[in-house]
């Protein structure tokens, strides 16, 4: 394995879009997660408690991004896509729904992530075989299972130490929590989120991504360029309407009240609610 840190591209490209319910060739569902074989050599773990785990397997080993949170089935659904050890794990970021089984790998495998992502572990608490050994500032590239795999940091999005990775071979992309297919995202301020970065960051990876790539998301289902295109819109739509009713001086109880986001209440879930996202853009835009 050759680690270098790269200026990262992605080039674009035209095609025709990919239909969601095409997306997921075959589906392996034991233990409460489900393993989906994406393209290429990538597969992804799908589990109702944490984020998506992306997982790819060659000739390297296996490289794993995020890691559940801490449950021996996270484990158990990694060795069903492949019981080669387990070379390298990415966290997109430090939640502990994509690092929870850290300190199980730590200890065999070569933890990455973004500095500010140990930076949190430590401030957290976390012990030692939990920290990523390798930290880059902007970006970096892993040849692994023959792929260049990109890796894209976002200063100020979902956290301060969000990643994405980018498979050009198999054309598949991890966005970890920058996307939560179908659903309000959850925006960290106190882990350095931010509304404005979280919406150029997304916008920016719409603008990369090519509409034949395959995109697993944080949270919910595999997804094409459609589904992230309507995320984006949902997100401009959503931040221009709190960021005009701040303007007139309401509070997100008002907002709430007067039912400003009554058009997205199909975005709102359990984690994250119409009044809980009203509160987090009311934050986030009004700078308080």
């Amino acid at each position: 394995m050759h680690r270098s840190v790269p200026r990262w591209t992605l080039p674009l490209a035209f095609g025709t879009l990919l239909a969601s319910a095409a997306l997921t060739s075959r589906v392996q569902d034991q233990g409460g997660l489900k393993v989906h074989e994406v393209a290429g050599n990538v597969s992804y773990i799908e589990g109702e408690r944490g984020g998506n785990v992306g997982v790819t397997v060659g000739d390297d080993g296996v490289f794993v991004i995020d890691t559940y949170i801490p449950v021996p089935e996270h484990l158990e659904a990694v060795e069903r896509v492949s019981k080669q050890p387990v070379r390298v794990v990415l966290n997109t970021h430090w939640h502990g729904d994509h690092t929870g089984n850290n300190a199980a790998y730590g200890e065999r495998s070569t933890i990455v992530a973004h500095a500010n992502v140990r930076e949190r572990l430590l401030a957290d608490g976390k012990g030692r075989p939990t920290l990523p050994m390798v930290t880059f500032e902007d970006g970096l590239t892993l040849h692994l299972n023959g792929e260049d795999v990109s890796v894209r940091h976002f200063a100020a999005a979902h956290t301060d130490g969000d990643s994405v990775a980018i498979f050009p071979e198999s054309k598949v992309v991890h966005m970890g929590d920058l996307f939560f297919n179908g659903r309000f995202p959850y925006i960290d301020l106190d882990s350095g989120g931010s509304v404005p970065g979280f919406v150029a960051a997304v916008a920016e990876m719409l603008e990369s991504i090519p509409e034949d790539y395959h995109i697993i998301p944080g949270h919910g289902p595999l997804a094409s360029i459609a589904d992230l295109r309507a995320y984006h819109a949902m997100l401009v739509a959503t931040t221009d309407l709190v960021a005009a009713a701040l303007k007139e001086g309401k509070s997100a109880g008002d907002m709430l009240a007067d039912g400003l986001l009554a058009e997205y209440e199909e975005w709102s879930w359990g984690f994250i609610t119409t009044e809980r996202y009203l509160a987090i853009l009311t934050r986030g835009l009004s700078g308080k």
